[in-house]
């Protein structure tokens, strides 16, 4: 009585397992793109901070500014 296996064993066992070693690059490339889109929205954050912080600045200046020249024209 003959038994057809479907996954066969491997003839060499020194020879890799390429299925794992496919699944395990397809899976450090998967980990590296979302790493990487992390990264990114949280660079376009802080630049958006950095945009506020400066507008925030310009406008404390802005009302300086014309406290000053209402000071001097009372």
């Amino acid at each position: 009585m003959e038994v057809n296996l479907v996954l066969k064993p491997l003839s060499d066992t020194n020879d890799p397992t390429w299925s794992i070693i496919i699944s395990l690059v397809i899976l450090l490339l998967g980990v590296g793109y979302i790493v990487y889109m992390i990264l990114n929205i949280a660079y376009k954050e802080m630049d958006e901070n950095v945009q506020e912080i400066e507008i925030q600045k310009e406008g404390q200046t802005v009302e300086a500014i014309q406290r000053e020249c209402d000071c001097k024209e009372s």
